[in-house]
């Protein structure tokens, strides 16, 4: 079980003391309330925060999403810039400001099946985030990122939150065993790709890089073929 996953979920269903609401207030103030508002009713350079479950904003803060480094910026994964005991009370203070009653629960990830996991990733994530977990663009501006990096909980996190274009997938579609299956089957198929019998058994991966690579190589192996005839068939007309 992921020990910090298990801190956090504890954590979430404890009371919020006053040391860390106004902690939760300080962190929000200082950096989202420029761009959501001091409440969390949203402005003209961010979407309000109202209804936004715990696990959409813990998402959002355990993998560097926000905040934001500028207004309208897309959420791109980076390193995050609080501890767990920040992302902690933030999320609280967060979910906090909506008038109405709010998802409070963060998952907790445990042992899955990675045989059942990969059926289900099949059938709800590869169309998106590739066979492999390595990402693709998925239409206009959206890009399904790479999971190599993504934790178990943060999987778990992003199944129950559904970021950006991402579909949210509730408990009547997917169970929470179903969860820690896929999330262990991500986890599996990243650690272990490189290995003789790993995910990518039979085939060159290509460094991860996704269709990209293998368009370039195609593309490189075309033209360099075609240059090589053309230069034969000139060098074949210089004979005569």
């Amino acid at each position: 079980m992921n020990l910090a996953a298990a801190a956090l979920t504890l954590l979430a269903v404890a009371p919020l003391g006053v040391h860390a609401a106004g902690e939760g207030a300080t962190l929000y103030q200082t950096y989202c309330s420029s761009c959501h508002g001091a409440r969390g009713q949203g402005t003209r350079d961010a979407p309000s925060l109202h209804g936004i479950s715990a696990a959409y904003v813990h998402l959002m803060l355990d993998t560097g999403r926000m905040p934001a480094p500028a207004p309208n910026v897309s959420e791109i994964p980076s390193v995050p810039l609080f501890t767990y005991a920040q992302m902690d009370v933030l999320t609280r203070y967060v979910v906090g400001l909506s008038p109405h009653p709010a998802d409070t629960s963060l998952p907790l990830v445990t042992g899955g099946n990675i045989v059942h996991g990969r059926t289900l990733f099949a059938e709800n994530c590869a169309q998106c985030h590739g066979a492999a977990g390595d990402g693709a663009s998925v239409g206009s501006l959206d890009v399904a990122p790479d999971l190599a990096a993504a934790t178990v909980f943060q999987i778990g996190e992003a199944v129950r939150a559904g970021p950006g274009v991402m579909p949210r997938f509730g408990r009547d579609v997917l169970s929470d065993r179903d969860v820690d299956d896929i999330a262990y089957y991500v986890n599996y198929i990243e650690t272990h790709a490189g290995q003789r019998d790993g995910s990518n058994a039979g085939g060159f991966p290509l460094a991860h890089i996704g269709p990209l690579a293998e368009g370039l190589v195609a593309w490189l192996f075309g033209i360099g073929a075609l240059v090589l005839f053309i230069r034969g068939i000139g060098t074949a007309g210089e004979n005569y």
